[in-house]
């Protein structure tokens, strides 16, 4: 709560707490922080607070390669639904793959949340999809070139398409795991 601008914050830090080796205990501090601070499991790490800039600024600096590897293969493709099959498919598959960085990340998230809300057996999914899904996935597909899995931005037919299966993605990564 020290500074307006998270983003600007978030930047030097991640780079600094990247550099040390430090990026985890960083985020799981200010992580729990905010899980005290939730009141609704349902919004747990859906705002734009110091920790979401964080882990939004990680995912990028240490997930480039893995989006790479994970989306770039089929991104030029058309077929809506199929599309958005092999998209998930790829998704879900490709947990081994994730940066360690990031695995520690959400398994800290996971159990701040779980610890925070422990009559709420979803929270543990919800907490972590709100990232994976919603602020890493799904903005590399919406802007591939954002992420460099294009040269260039995408022309408007197939930019609708991204749009579409972004916002589909992001429906899915919304699902609980129970349901």
């Amino acid at each position: 709560e020290v500074c307006r601008e998270k983003q600007e914050a978030a930047i030097p830090l991640v780079r600094l707490f990247l550099h040390y080796g430090r990026i985890v205990p960083f985020i799981s501090a200010i992580a729990n922080a905010e899980v005290k601070r939730t009141q609704d499991p349902n919004t747990i790490f859906r705002g734009n607070s110091l920790t979401s800039k964080c882990i939004d600024e990680t995912m990028k600096l240490a997930g480039m390669h893995y989006l790479q590897v994970t989306l770039k293969p089929i991104i030029d493709e058309e077929n809506l639904r199929q599309y958005v099959d092999r998209i998930f498919t790829v998704i879900t598959k490709s947990g081994v793959s994730c940066p360690t960085v990031m695995c520690d990340i959400f398994f800290s998230l996971r159990e701040s949340a779980a610890k925070r809300f422990q009559g709420d057996p979803d929270v543990r999914y919800t907490a972590v999809s709100s990232f994976i899904f919603l602020r890493f996935f799904a903005p590399a597909i919406l802007s591939p070139n954002l992420f460099q899995l294009t040269p260039h931005h995408p022309d408007p037919q197939t930019s609708r398409t991204l749009t579409l299966i972004s916002k589909t993605i992001q429906t899915l990564g919304s699902l609980s795991k129970s349901k």
